[in-house]
């Protein structure tokens, strides 16, 4: 979100910008894994609006979801989390499944075997810690929280709620995928959020065993499970900002480095597209 968005503003104000992203697709964690018939939204969950510009930009390409219980305002990409920034990636140039070293020249920066005058990353805070030696003390105060995620389908259907959410217990988060808008209702697919707390205590477990652990506490939390026909585990490692950079990005000393993202200013998707966009802007005004 934070990366497309910034690139979105550059190429509608003339730029060529170059999007470089090693996954398979657009996304990052507004994702949806795919496993057959099976749909699991196993990143972000639902997407919320506080600003005009963002809450507009919803109205045009996201779905409202609004389950027993939660407040007024959620919305989903359709038929998955990924096309809510699938607007925005129309007609830039995206290089998928790119992996590319990074070297400072004279005039910018060299990107694999291209050559830039600015640099703009939208990757996890810590990463970009690691690539970027000079930012280090900028971004020292920034914190952030993994997230183990459970994808599970049922045989039958169980009677629980639709969406429950808990601050206190091992699972953050329980809901039934298939009820939101533009999916399938059959099977019946789940997506499980184990709590910052869990998921950092249990980081580097295999994700077989994380699978299983999961099951567990999901069994404890809503009592005998139905057959079980599918069920994964998937580690975010750098899932939500628990403290946040407190500006929109940051920037090297030249100016020839820009980075930003979600942990700039919160763990909401919002954050991202006002992070990217405030990028844009800072260049466009140079």
């Amino acid at each position: 979100m934070a990366g497309l968005s910034c690139a979105r503003m550059l190429a509608d104000a003339g730029h060529a910008p170059v999007v470089f992203d090693k996954s398979r697709g657009v996304g990052g964690r507004l994702a949806t894994r795919r496993a057959g018939a099976l749909r699991f939204d196993h990143g972000a969950q639902f997407v919320t609006a506080r600003g005009a510009d963002f809450r507009a930009y919803l109205a045009e390409h996201a779905a409202p979801w609004q389950p027993a219980d939660a407040p007024e305002g959620w919305h989903v990409g359709t038929p998955a989390m990924n096309a809510l920034v699938k607007p925005m990636a129309a007609g830039l140039d995206i290089r998928l499944g790119s992996e590319v070293a990074l070297e400072r020249h004279a005039s910018g920066w060299r990107v694999g075997k291209d050559r830039f005058e600015r640099l703009i990353s939208t990757v996890p805070v810590v990463q970009a810690r690691v690539l970027f030696p000079e930012m280090i003390e900028a971004l020292a105060s920034v914190e952030v929280a993994p997230c183990y995620t459970l994808m599970v389908a049922f045989g039958t259907a169980p009677n629980w709620p639709e969406m429950a959410r808990s601050r206190d217990g091992d699972l953050a988060w329980i809901a039934r995928n298939s009820a939101k808008p533009g999916r399938g209702t059959e099977p019946d697919c789940w997506v499980v959020h184990a709590s910052p707390d869990w998921s950092t205590a249990h980081l580097e477990l295999e994700k077989k065993e994380a699978c299983q652990r999961l099951l567990d506490l999901l069994r404890t939390a809503r009592g005998p499970l139905p057959e079980v026909t599918h069920a994964a585990a998937h580690r975010w490692r750098y899932a939500m900002t628990t403290v946040p950079l407190g500006r929109d990005f940051a920037q090297s000393e030249d100016g020839s480095l820009l980075v930003g993202g979600d942990w700039c200013l919160g763990a909401r998707v919002e954050n991202a597209w006002t992070s990217g966009r405030a990028m844009a802007a800072a260049l466009l005004s140079r």
